[in-house]
């Protein structure tokens, strides 16, 4: 157990949505979030612990890193640098004095959902999207340094929920994939206008490339999208395979219970092959790739399960393996259903989740972030 509720919680948002990163130190990284999940709490601080025993304990992270909630990932990328994308308090509309055009969208993600052109919107919110807050760890210098990364703005569109004047933009809530040379990032929280000029207007999810080690994103591809609006197909994770193709695995629905799927590419992202099941239910998955070869995908809600690819490409799984059961009536009521993974060796790796029912040994209810090893036979 590495953390711990208060007493009877039961409020959405609060000890829930864990995640993992390696530290520049060697250290594991996990942070959690303690607020309503909601966007005017993205980008305050979060509950944050290290590990320096492969997750044996735990202790309060002492860093100039603030990581920030809901998500929060440190990138190891190229020249033994770390980047962190972080989440940030969201451009205000209102209190900017922007006013907004004709939306070119709408649909209904958890309430009504507004999509606009970036570029017909004031200039200072188009710098606000092509501009990324970033920090970047170098070895030269041991320590975190302010940057921006520059992410392509061509074609990019903005959303809003109904009654809210926030404008939410990409951050890194999951690690980078080094894949050949490139840094690839799959965003769905920001989408791209289609080449045939087709608006997404319940999301998707499009690939990200940087040929600079994560100075500069450009647009790739989209790796999902339902054209009919029907669809999320958002909370990516993406990870190479074992012949140097990727596997993308993605949350389907919103408030729906429908399957996780998965997409496979073998041209580094420029194209993707249709959705395939991958589980019958699932949100915010994640997947690594263990260095003796076979790809585990963690998901749930209801419950937290994983999944086995031995052969490391993707397409013959193993049966579902319970962490937690859950139950399809009241997929929250266990566990938030959100994972995270980290890597420790050749068929071993630590799993995060949430417990909605951890008890005392006087048999009080709270809620919980465990961090549990697993070792593959």
């Amino acid at each position: 157990m590495v953390a711990l509720s208060a007493p009877h919680e039961t409020r959405w948002g609060f000890t829930q949505f864990p995640a993992y990163s390696p530290m520049p130190d060697g250290s594991i990284l996990l942070i959690y979030a303690d607020a309503e999940d909601a966007s005017d709490t993205h980008g305050e601080p979060a509950p944050s612990f290290t590990s320096s025993d492969e997750g044996k304990t735990w202790t309060p992270l002492h860093s100039d890193l603030v990581p920030a909630r809901p998500h929060f990932s440190v990138s190891p990328v190229y020249d033994g640098e770390f980047l962190v994308v972080p989440s940030l308090h969201y451009f205000n509309v209102k209190e900017q004095d922007v006013a907004l055009p004709e939306p070119v969208a709408e649909s209904f993600v958890y309430g009504p959902l507004y999509t606009y052109r970036v570029r017909e919107i004031d200039p200072k919110v188009f710098s606000y999207f092509s501009q990324l807050d970033a920090r970047r760890w170098r070895p030269s210098t041991g320590k975190w340094e302010d940057e921006k990364v520059a992410y392509d703005s061509e074609d990019l569109l903005a959303w809003r929920r109904k009654d809210s004047d926030l404008l939410p933009r990409a951050f890194f809530e999951r690690p980078v994939l080094k894949h050949k040379g490139e840094l690839l990032y799959a965003d769905y929280r920001v989408r791209y206008a289609m080449p045939d000029g087709h608006i997404p207007s319940k999301g998707g999810t499009d690939l990200m490339a940087s040929d600079d080690n994560g100075h500069s994103f450009k647009h790739r591809a989209t790796v999902a999208v339902d054209r009919a609006g029907d669809d999320l197909y958002g909370e990516p994770a993406l990870e190479e395979t074992a012949d140097g193709g990727l596997i993308c695995v993605l949350r389907k629905s919103d408030h729906e219970q429908k399957p996780l799927v998965m997409n496979l590419s073998s041209d580094a992202g420029h194209t993707w092959s249709e959705p395939e099941v991958l589980a019958e239910f699932g949100v915010f998955p994640f997947i690594i790739r263990l260095p003796s070869g076979p790809l585990v995908v963690s998901y749930g809600r209801p419950g937290v399960w994983i999944k086995i690819n031995e052969d490391g490409l993707g397409k013959n799984w193993s049966e579902p393996i319970c962490i937690i059961e859950g139950d399809h009536n009241e997929v929250g009521l266990h566990t938030c259903g959100y994972t995270g993974m980290h890597v420790l060796g050749p068929r071993s790796f630590l799993l995060t989740y949430s417990d909605f029912d951890h008890r005392t040994a006087e048999g009080v209810p709270h809620k919980a972030i465990l961090s549990r090893r697993i070792d593959l036979e």
